[in-house]
């Protein structure tokens, strides 16, 4: 829990902003956020180039925003907001690592760049993001912050290897620990000690089969998740140390923050009872966004990029989590106006009663949020909230992947719509790298198109394909053939003139049918082509589908060999 003093706020019943009555909006544009298809590649939106100087712009943006209606300064509240979150952040990364980190004494001077995951065992292209913000921070003398998001649900407990063999490769889950019912990071511990002591023995063993495959990452980095399930059995926790350990090694000195413990520092306490405060105006601001943003999008699903917030009978949804300490399920947030309370809500249950005058700052409120943990009643926020509370609280700029990107588009129109503010400007990055266990085959989509295309014209233009030899043989059938395509041309120039149609039906059917007949005997003469074609055909896709083992981009950064990760990184250049 936060030690810093809460935010000493005037006139907090109106809105803060800078200050004017409406603030220039981006325009709703379709995005086209896609993955890298190929190996090695990295992408960034904008370019990387820009990192430095869009995250100098987004600073001084927000320290010019000294005037606003409540009396706040927007520049304070950040102030406030980033000591709080980074103390509490250097708290748990001394816990994560057993050495102290100091913060420096002009840390609101310093330029703070953010980042957040899930903590799984992701892959590289996940973890770039980690990397870069590290790169950058040693370079500005700044500081790097990631979010571990350990209020989402665990959605695996193993990772997926590589078997069988370059004609047939497959993939088989190697598990770190036992599964699970599905329930938030935070609320999972290790099950089985001597499983997760043990899954790098097993993943060594069964890369073993590839010879031309280097010693995985996962060899040097997991004695620290070992050491670190001595001292914490939260899975989170363990998997974060193995990861931070290898960044450390690479001179990336990161400050780790897992959502839980951002979600009980005073400044998070109070953003979220801004939004409870205003919450039937939040919701309309969402719900107006969201409808826009899947209309630009040719958005159907229900759910992406995130649901709308609901009403009904004067509970309002606000947009975090609420659930009990041990439970599996996470519960949405219900809020409701009671006189002079803000009533909080899990949807069945009334959870507490914050104290909410008109004309009163916050700090009873937080102070009644503050003894939700000692209940065993965990508040956290959603992912579209996280990143708002981190782009206008506490980071100078926020690198997000590309899923993130994609709702940050409504987050970019919250910032103006709701807190009348410029929207700071955000970077999104992505890469690929494919695990170099064995050599791709040299075969494309194209290839199986192709083939299949020939197949098809050996179905009706045969000839096309005989030898000479064969076009001696079937000369007969040319000319005949060329006879009733001659035919039918003129028969359909001549249409208009002719009299019977009954008959010129008649005649074209009979015309057909030769044709087909003499399209069948030559394709006879192109059987053995045919059959060529098909054992390449099948060939190209049983290469296809090796590749899509091949070249997946999705596994664990743990498997592969340290050089060729740092190959990688080092590609993240900025200059």
């Amino acid at each position: 829990m936060s030690s810093v003093t809460p935010f000493p706020c005037q006139n907090p019943d109106s809105r803060f902003d800078s200050g004017t009555e409406s603030v220039p909006e981006p325009l709703w544009v379709q995005q086209d956020l896609r993955v890298p298809r190929y190996d090695d590649a990295v992408f960034s939106r904008p370019e990387l180039s820009q990192i430095i100087s869009d995250a100098e712009e987004n600073r001084r943006m927000f320290a010019a925003c000294s005037r606003d209606r409540s009396g706040k300064i927007i520049s304070s509240l950040r102030e406030w907001a980033r000591r709080s979150v980074l103390e509490e952040a250097a708290r748990y990364t001394s816990e994560l690592t057993g050495n102290a980190v100091e913060l420096p004494n002009d840390l609101n001077e310093r330029l703070l760049l953010i980042t957040g995951h899930q903590p799984a065992l992701y892959h590289p292209g996940v973890w770039m993001k980690n990397l870069l913000i590290g790169k950058v921070a040693r370079q500005t003398s700044g500081l790097s912050l990631n979010l571990i998001v350990d209020n989402d649900l665990v959605s695996s407990t193993s990772i997926r290897v590589p078997q069988g063999s370059r004609s047939a490769p497959s993939l088989t889950d190697i598990a770190f620990d036992e599964s699970i019912k599905q329930k938030p990071w935070e609320e999972t511990t290790i099950q089985n000690p001597e499983l997760f002591r043990t899954f790098s023995e097993r993943v060594e063993a069964a890369l073993k089969q590839w010879p031309d495959l280097p010693a995985p990452l996962l060899h040097d980095i997991w004695p620290a998740a070992i050491s670190q399930m001595n001292a914490s059995d939260r899975l989170a926790d363990c998997l974060a140390a193995a990861r931070h350990a290898q960044e450390q090694r690479w001179g990336v000195e990161n400050l780790e923050l897992p959502i839980s413990r951002l979600c009980t520092t005073s400044p998070f306490l109070w953003f979220a009872c801004y939004l409870f405060k205003f919450a039937d105006s939040f919701r309309a601001t969402h719900n107006e966004l969201l409808a826009e943003y899947r209309k630009v999008n040719r958005v159907r699903s229900k759910t992406h990029p995130v649901p709308e917030l609901s009403e009904q009978d004067g509970w309002i949804e606000s947009p975090f989590w609420i659930w009990r300490a041990g439970e599996s399920r996470r519960h949405q947030l219900f809020v409701k106006r009671d006189q002079e309370k803000i009533l909080l809500s899990d949807g069945t249950n009334e959870i507490a009663a914050l104290p909410m005058q008109e004309n009163c700052d916050l700090s009873a409120a937080i102070e009644v949020l503050k003894q939700l943990p000692a209940q065993g009643i965990r508040l956290r926020t959603r992912a579209l909230t996280t990143t708002l509370f981190a782009r206008l609280f506490l980071g100078d700029l926020f690198v997000h992947g590309i899923g993130g990107a994609k709702y940050d588009e409504m987050t970019d129109r919250i910032f103006t719509r709701f807190f009348r503010l410029t929207p700071p400007r955000y970077l999104t990055l992505s890469a690929t790298k494919f695990l170099p266990f064995c050599e791709p085959y040299d075969v494309q989509q194209c290839d199986e198109t192709c083939l299949k295309r020939i197949l098809r014209d050996l179905d009706f233009n045969s000839d096309r394909h005989l030898t000479s030899n064969q076009m001696s043989e079937a000369a007969p059938l040319l000319e005949r053939k060329q006879s009733l395509i001659r035919e039918q041309q003129a028969a359909t120039a001549d249409q208009e003139r002719s009299g019977d149609r009954a008959e010129r039906r008649r005649i074209n059917r009979h015309r057909f049918r030769e044709l087909r007949q003499i399209d069948a005997e030559l394709t006879g003469l192109t059987t053995k082509l045919r059959e060529q074609i098909n054992d390449d055909l099948v060939s190209v896709r049983q290469q296809m589908d090796a590749n899509a083992v091949i070249q997946s981009r999705e596994m664990s950064f743990v498997l592969y060999p340290e050089p060729v990760l740092k190959a990688l990184f080092e590609k993240l250049t900025f200059e």
